[in-house]
């Protein structure tokens, strides 16, 4: 496989050679092509659904927008097999990588491989946002951050000109968040031992990192209505704020589950900047 680009990322090793960073891009590159399989196994699914849904016996579907369908899944068959011969043909200098970076040094110490992991996917995005959801190998899903953000965003008081009020709660609340992104980014981000593709790096985020993933937490808003079936009376029910974390009871076991991906895609995207810069 050709490599096209070389990521002029700020960590290479001092001494890293030209076939060295070679070696480590194609790594990247079978990151790249497995993100961009789980991509398209997501739209085969919604598709697939769509054509069932157009074949079924109440479908009013005419026939050439069945046989569009089915060209689109054509499509992405193509596409997703093309991943596949990508995916194979870096999988061997890929583990090669993946394990010279995760193994331990004399005293027993090295970088995980789940971290390891994380930052070639993260690279791997660089060219391509809808990647990002599945850059971050480990997952993080203590309710710690969630309940701190959404004590600054969601349940803080706003003053006059429309901003939050700094009580006593809101403080605490952002000091707990930025604990819990330090220790987030610290041990998700971060490579602490030198390989002989890597160096050392340390991720820390910088204010305006995070002011800016404050900023992008609320992504927007839906207003909820009620209609009464007997007058056809419409009221006003809520205000639903939409966040980069949803909190749901599961109905089985009646525990919260926290989906952070919208926040961890955030984060990766904020992250990647200090591989470069």
């Amino acid at each position: 496989m050709t490599n096209t680009n070389i990521l002029s990322i700020n960590f290479y090793n001092e001494n890293i050679t030209e076939d060295a960073k070679n070696e480590f891009m194609q790594a990247v590159e079978h990151e790249q092509a497995m993100m961009n399989i789980q991509l398209i196994d997501s739209s085969i699914v919604v598709l697939n659904r769509r054509i069932s849904s157009a074949t079924s016996e109440n479908s009013t579907a005419t026939e050439e927008e069945i046989a569009a369908l089915h060209t689109q899944l054509e499509k992405l068959q193509k596409t997703r097999s093309g991943f596949e011969t990508d995916s194979e043909s870096t999988l061997e200098i890929y583990n090669k990588v993946i394990e010279s970076m995760s193994s331990r040094n004399k005293d027993g110490f090295g970088n995980k491989k789940d971290v390891v992991r994380t930052v070639l996917r993260v690279l791997a995005s660089w060219n391509n946002s809808k990647l990002v959801k599945y850059a971050i190998i480990p997952a993080f899903e203590s309710p710690a951050l969630y309940e701190a953000l959404e004590a600054i965003h969601i349940n803080s008081k706003a003053g006059n000109s429309g901003n939050i009020t700094m009580s006593k709660e809101v403080k605490e609340a952002y000091k707990k968040a930025e604990k819990e992104l330090e220790s987030i980014i610290k041990v998700t981000f971060s490579l602490s031992f030198p390989t002989e593709y890597t160096d050392v790096t340390r991720v820390k985020l910088t204010a305006e990192d995070k002011k800016l993933l404050n900023s992008c937490y609320v992504k927007g808003f839906s207003n909820k209505f009620d209609t009464d079936d007997e007058t056809g009376k419409v009221t006003f029910k809520k205000r639903q704020i939409n966040t980069l974390v949803k909190a749901k009871k599961d109905r089985k076991t009646g525990k919260i589950i926290y989906d952070y991906s919208g926040l961890a895609s955030t984060i990766s995207n904020i992250v990647i900047k200090h591989y470069f810069a």
